[in-house]
C-alpha cells in the first residue's frame, strides 16, 4: 500500500514541473535572430534646397525620396534588352525584356541570364565578357567551393545556361555578336 502514494506523488511532481515550465514567459537565454538590413532597401532623403528658410518652400515642395536598389546611379541611361531563358519543358528559349545600364548593357545582360540560372551546389564566383570583332568571350569563374562542375550539369542545365547566354548575345542586333565562346578562368570550357 505504500507504493500507491509514491506513484501519485511522482505523477503530481512531474505534472507540476511541466506546468511550471509552461508559464508563458520567454526564456532569457534564447537569442533573437539578428536583424539584417537589406542594402537594397536603404532609402536616402535628399536635403531641402534651403534648410535655413523652410517657411519659403511651397506646400508641394517636399523632399524627394529615392530608393537605390541595384547599385546603378539613378541618372544612368537605361536600355531595354532581351535576355533568353529556357522554358520549363527545357525545349525552347523564351525572351524576357530587362532594363540594364546602356554603358554596360552586354555585361549586365549576361548577369541577368546568370541570375536566372541558379543550380543546386553549382556556384560561380564571377564572370567577364569581352567582345572583339563580333566574337564574345564569356569567362565564367567557377567558385572554388562549388560542389558541381560545368560537366556535372544536366544537359537541360547546360543548354539553359550556355544556350541562354549565347542566344542573348547573338539575338540583340545592336551588339553585332555572331559567335560566343565560353571559358573558365581563361581556359575553354569543353562539354
Amino acid at each position: 500500500m505504500v507504493r500507491f502514494p509514491k506513484v501519485l506523488l511522482g505523477v503530481f511532481v512531474s505534472v507540476g514541473v511541466t506546468i511550471a515550465g509552461c508559464n508563458g514567459s520567454t526564456p532569457t537565454d534564447v537569442a533573437e535572430p539578428p536583424t539584417v538590413e537589406d542594402p537594397a532597401a536603404v532609402v536616402q532623403e535628399e536635403p531641402a534646397l534651403s534648410p535655413e528658410k523652410p517657411s519659403e518652400s511651397a506646400e508641394g515642395d517636399e523632399p524627394k525620396i529615392e530608393a537605390q536598389t541595384d547599385g546603378v546611379t539613378p541618372d544612368a541611361d537605361m536600355v531595354a534588352v532581351s535576355i533568353y531563358v529556357m522554358d520549363d519543358s527545357c525545349s525552347n528559349f523564351k525572351a524576357e525584356s530587362v532594363k540594364v545600364p546602356a554603358d554596360q548593357a552586354i555585361t549586365e545582360a549576361v548577369g541577368e541570364v546568370l541570375d536566372r540560372h541558379k543550380f543546386e551546389a553549382f556556384k560561380l564566383s564571377g564572370y567577364r565578357v569581352n567582345v572583339e570583332d563580333s566574337k564574345a568571350i564569356v569567362d565564367l569563374r567557377l567558385a572554388e567551393d562549388s560542389q558541381r562542375q560545368f560537366l556535372s550539369l544536366s544537359s537541360c542545365e547546360q543548354q539553359g545556361l550556355f544556350g541562354g547566354l549565347e542566344e542573348t548575345l547573338i539575338q540583340n542586333p545592336t551588339w553585332k555578336v555572331n559567335q560566343v565562346e565560353f571559358t573558365n578562368r581563361g581556359k575553354e570550357i569543353v562539354l
